[in-house]
């Protein structure tokens, strides 16, 4: 007579781990590899839809060779240039304080 499930269970009899030619451990390992796979293309996803709120810098050189520090803020929607890197370090530091 085979025992049913909350019985086995409350009486510690193990259960044979094949059922219905699947086991548990291997449906377990196949969702493992499935999450695994599908999380980097998801947060990709999520990213895409939502934004970032990390600053983009982007490194300009004029014709004299002078650079220009552009720097684009997804918060205010707004961009600032800066002459050298210090300065925007500086309003980079303040922006978090305002």
């Amino acid at each position: 007579m085979k025992p049913n499930s909350l019985y086995a269970q409350l009486e510690l009899i193990p259960e044979p781990l094949e059922r219905s030619g699947r086991s548990d451990y291997a449906i377990g390992r196949v969702w493992a590899m499935a999450k695994a796979r599908f999380r980097p293309m998801a947060s990709r996803l999520l990213a895409y839809l939502c934004g970032s709120n990390g600053l983009s810098v982007t490194v300009k050189r004029d014709r004299q060779g002078q650079t220009a520090f552009v720097v684009y803020d997804p918060v205010s929607q707004q961009r600032h240039t800066f002459s050298s890197e210090q300065e925007l370090r500086v309003w980079t530091d303040q922006r978090y304080y305002q």
